[in-house]
């Protein structure tokens, strides 16, 4: 019974290490706000199709975040829109973008990457590349 306990216990353990791992990972809220505030210029509170095109937000990944199809993002659409192009670009599923997998995300600035990426290890994960995205964002 002794050893099942420690086993329940480690995998406990790697379980939490691992949830904990991918939160971090996960935009903050001042993250979601700088990027949604950027890609809504007039202030109306939704991001018209437009406004995500000139964001960086694939026409994809608008239509799959628009399932009521009136052609504007609200703030949880916009973030599950830049989620979905995300993972869409990311086919091993690391929960990272390296640079090549960012450019297909709609990252052409490497300087935005660079600024994006503030402990180097060459990826971005989902939080990095709201960054990335309002960085270069027009």
């Amino acid at each position: 019974m002794s050893r099942n306990v420690i086993r329940i216990a480690i995998a406990a353990g790697a379980l939490a290490a691992i949830g904990s791992a991918w939160a971090a990972g996960e935009p903050t809220q001042a993250q979601i706000d700088a990027a949604f505030a950027k890609a809504d210029p007039d202030h109306d509170g939704t991001v018209s199709r437009a406004e995500a095109m000139r964001f960086g937000i694939s026409k994809a990944a608008f239509e799959h975040a628009n399932p009521d199809k009136d052609g504007t993002l609200d703030k949880k659409e916009f973030v599950e829109a830049i989620t979905w192009q995300f993972n869409h670009a990311n086919p091993d599923k690391d929960g990272t973008l390296d640079p090549k997998e960012a450019r297909k995300a709609g990252i052409k600035a490497k300087g935005a990457f660079e600024k994006a990426d503030p402990d180097k290890d060459g990826t971005l994960d989902l939080g990095e590349y709201f960054e990335a995205l309002t960085a270069q964002a027009h």
